[in-house]
This record gives C-alpha cells, structure tokens and sequence, in this order.
C-alpha cells in the first residue's frame, strides 16, 4: 500500500477525463476556439483587450473543472515569459514615455521606457493566451478523438496518423524515460547530484536505454500496421465518428458574439 500511495503524480500536460462543457466539445470546436483566440491576440495591443481575452479563457478552464491543474501546467512557460519579458523591456524597438532605465553593458545597451514595458506586457500576455488554451484544448481532448476530428476534416489520413501517433507516444516515452531514471536510481547512479558536467555523463545510462526501446517500440508498431493491412484502404472508415452538437452550436455562438465584442472595442472604444 505504501507503495501506491508513493507514486509520483503525472508529470507534463496530458489529457484528464471529465464530464465538463469543455470536455463535451467537439475536438474541431476546440481547435476552432484555439485559432480565433490566438488571431485575436495578434489584433491588438491593448492590455485591456487582451486581459479580457485571457480572462474568458481562464473562465473555460474554471468551468472544465481542472483551474488549479491548469495553472500548475502554466508554470512550465515562466522560463520563456521571463525571456520574453526580459528582451522586450531593454531591447524593444518602443521607446515612447518616460526613460525607466539606462545602461551600458558591454557592448550592449540596455533602455527601457514606459513604452517598452507596456510593449512587453502586452507579449507576455499573448503567450499566456496562446499557451494557456492550448494546454486546456490537450488536458481537454482525448487524441484519438482529435484524429478523428482531423480525418473528418479531410487532412491525408497518413498526416493525421502520424499526428495521433506522435501525440499518443509522448505519455509513452514519458513513462519509459522514469521507468529508466528509477532503474539507474537503484543501481546507485544519482541523476540530482553533482556538476552540469557530471550530468551530461550520466545522461549517456539515460540515453542509450531509451534509443533500445525506441527502435524496438518502432519495430513493434511497423510490425503491427502491416498485420492489420495499414494503407490497403485509400479511405478508411471511421469508427463513431465525432459530430457537432447543441453544446458546440451554442460555444459557436458566444464565440462570434465573444469576436464582435472584442472587435468593436478595438476600433471603436480603444483607438
């Protein structure tokens, strides 16, 4: 029982059952959400718009039922918002308002105005959007159904194939690579001590075990496809194919209602 209850939780962004409104969706739905949040983004710089943005999609989240394990996952771009950030305040081409800071670093200036940091808030604030619902639309939507979705939309199956695969052996990999990791851990090999250095050739016992796996993983699916006659079929069917529904209709609706609003603030209210 100890043993159970030792487990380590799931690490990445992965999907997570639920019986929400978000989960409901229609994958093509979702995608759909995605594309028009992410081209809303790109329309404006004004961090109200785009805090209002970014405040419907953390309403989504709130509904799917998954808001703390949603900003949990977020915590993985804080590296390149911190980037980001960084870059946009001292080395922006906006240099209106008043001078914040001034100095010479090498052969390097560094300058930053009010301008620069509302230039840099605003980029931060586009890659919370276009990060934070495409972690929703993964821990929201299963693959297969994704797939599914995009044979219906008439991508060449091999595409849609590969794409499923892909995103179907990354939870595989994943628990290969701490499969590995404990292994070495009880042969007495730290992975958490020692120099950068150091690590690098540790990483090699980490390495080496994964690329066996791979190749025999590989080998493994190619065997399987041809068994089942993969490619015979210049169209193969779908099995319960995914369909819009009342709930998607209705998202659809707010969606475009959502689009007028935020346009008309940008041209009319915020000139």
């Amino acid at each position: 029982m100890s043993g159970a209850k030792g487990r380590k939780k799931k690490k990445g962004i992965v999907y997570i059952p639920g019986d929400s409104l978000i989960h409901s969706l229609d994958p093509r739905t979702k995608l759909l959400l995605l594309i028009v949040f992410s081209i809303m983004s790109f329309l404006t710089m004004n961090l109200l718009v785009m805090s209002l943005i970014f405040a419907c999609i953390m309403a989504l989240a709130y509904t799917s039922g998954l808001f703390r394990k949603w900003m949990h996952s977020l915590r993985l771009v804080i590296p390149l918002i911190l980037f980001v950030f960084i870059i946009d305040l001292f080395f922006s081409y906006e240099h209106s308002g008043i001078e914040l800071f001034s100095a010479q670093i090498g052969f390097i200036h560094a300058y930053a105005t009010e301008g620069s940091l509302y230039f840099s808030i605003s980029m931060v604030i586009r890659l919370l959007i276009i990060a934070g619902f495409s972690f929703l639309f993964i821990m929201t939507t299963r693959y297969s159904d994704f797939v599914k979705s995009l044979q219906r939309m008439r991508v060449p199956h091999v595409i849609s194939f590969s794409l499923g695969y892909a995103l179907s052996s990354t939870t595989t990999l994943s628990r290969d690579a701490n499969n590995v990791i404990d292994a070495q851990k009880s042969r007495g090999l730290e992975f958490d001590r020692g120099s950068p250095i150091k690590k690098m050739d540790k990483l090699l016992s980490l390495f080496i075990p994964m690329t066996v796996i791979m190749l025999n993983r590989s080998s493994q699916v190619s065997d399987a496809m041809q068994c089942r006659g993969y490619g015979n079929a210049k169209r193969p069917s779908l099995y319960r194919a995914p369909a819009l529904g009342t709930d998607d209709v209705q998202v659809l609706v707010v969606l475009v209602l959502f689009l007028i609003l935020v346009l008309t603030l940008i041209h009319f209210v915020f000139i």
